[in-house]
């Protein structure tokens, strides 16, 4: 019961990223003033691929989808923290990119923990072999 909540919880967060990453990426292309600010699209439309390709993979159960997550992670942690310094304001600190990456990547993790729980292998019976 406890990996079908995950499962959903991680399949929903991965499209819910996916379809606002690509939205965002899309819509917010050419709009960055600094090569930091170009980065951040680039990132949120990185996370928005990898996000909609990994969801696909795990409906379908398929070990590929443990790279894409992997990708997906690194995106979605690297954005918030870039973004932070990029459209901050005076008050913004290097804590608080810290922060904004930090949190990302703990939710992350737990998502890349549910794809690689639902990929992995079932050992074979005897009845199997």
């Amino acid at each position: 019961m406890r990996w079908k909540i995950a499962r959903i919880l991680s399949l929903a967060l991965l499209l819910f990223t996916g379809c606002v990453g690509i939205y965002n990426g899309v819509t917010e292309w050419g709009e960055g003033r600094t090569p930091a600010q170009v980065g951040v699209t680039v990132g949120v439309l990185l996370y928005g691929i990898f996000g909609l390709i990994t969801a696909y993979g795990l409906l379908r159960r398929r070990g590929w989808s443990m790279t894409t997550a992997i990708l997906w992670m690194i995106a979605v942690t690297y954005v918030p923290g870039l973004a932070v310094m990029a459209y901050r304001e005076k008050d913004a600190t290097l804590g608080a990119a810290f922060a904004a990456s930090g949190a990302s990547a703990l939710i992350a993790l737990g998502v890349v923990w549910t794809a690689k729980a639902t990929t992995r292998e079932e050992p074979r019976t005897a009845g199997q072999t």
